[in-house]
């Protein structure tokens, strides 16, 4: 059986990724520093350990988020990469973000973390779990969409 590879990149080229083998988790993300980071109402992440990636390219840059979490980007483009910290018993772990992999639709969210950071009057029509923090350690809050408190259409 042959390995999974998946490759991206930022939107100008210069940094490139290869994930190998399978992704840990795809997630659809509500916390504050990961829309902020993007500028969105939700990032997508799918998550490999650290022996599973490797850059070329030019060099990422990296911001420190907060202790222990960094997250790297395209110096020329801007483009967000990656939120990489402590996996726990997965160790070093890198999250990619979703839209910067060359094939992104191979990658089928599984749940959202940190629903109860989600802006209130966004909710994305799945019935996927809903969990109050990273989906390995949080309890399951619900499936599926609120079915209060967003606008009506």
């Amino acid at each position: 059986m042959s390995e999974t590879t998946m490759n991206g990149g930022c939107m100008c080229g210069a940094v490139r990724y290869e994930a190998r083998g399978e992704s840990f988790g795809i997630n659809h993300c509500h916390c504050h520093s990961c829309r902020k980071h993007n500028g969105a109402a939700v990032v997508t992440l799918a998550g490999y350990k650290a022996d599973q990636v490797s850059f070329s390219g030019k060099e990422r840059k990296i911001y420190e988020s907060s202790p222990g979490v960094v997250r790297a980007f395209c110096g020329d483009c801007g483009t967000p990469l990656t939120w990489e910290g402590d996996g726990g018993e997965l160790g070093h772990i890198f999250e990619f973000h979703i839209s910067t992999f060359d094939e992104p639709e191979k990658l089928v969210p599984t749940g959202h973390a940190f629903d109860l950071e989600r802006i209130a009057w966004f909710d994305i029509a799945d019935d996927l779990p809903r969990y109050e923090s990273f989906p390995e350690c949080g309890p399951v809050l619900r499936h599926g969409p609120v079915k209060e408190g967003l606008p009506k259409g």
